[in-house]
């Protein structure tokens, strides 16, 4: 994943209500800078990042969709659409049962 122009590894956890609605959440690592730390959740259309210095609301290019492969998705401000503030790369989603 890069956000703005930092690349990092996440592992996402998350809950899937069927093809149609995901949210998966990663904490973000902290290096002790001002845009280090915090969470990023993805979401169907949107990701909402959060860190120390307030919170940024994304919305997808394109709706995050995935078929077993790994997808790549880039979110964007809503008001400037042609900078990529989040893209994220190779994401694979494995569906697990869930635990009685």
């Amino acid at each position: 994943m890069t956000l703005r122009s930092k690349t990092m590894v996440l592992d996402f956890t998350g809950d899937c209500d069927g093809a149609a609605a995901i949210r998966l959440v990663a904490e973000l690592p902290d290096a002790g800078g001002a845009e280090d730390g915090g969470t990023v959740v993805l979401e169907q259309d949107a990701a909402t990042v959060t860190q120390p210095g307030g919170e940024i609301r994304l919305t997808a290019r394109e709706p995050l969709r995935w078929n077993g492969e790994p997808v790549d998705v880039e979110f964007v401000l809503p008001e400037s659409p042609d900078s990529t503030v989040l893209a994220v790369r190779g994401l694979v989603v494995r569906l697990e049962p869930v635990a009685d």
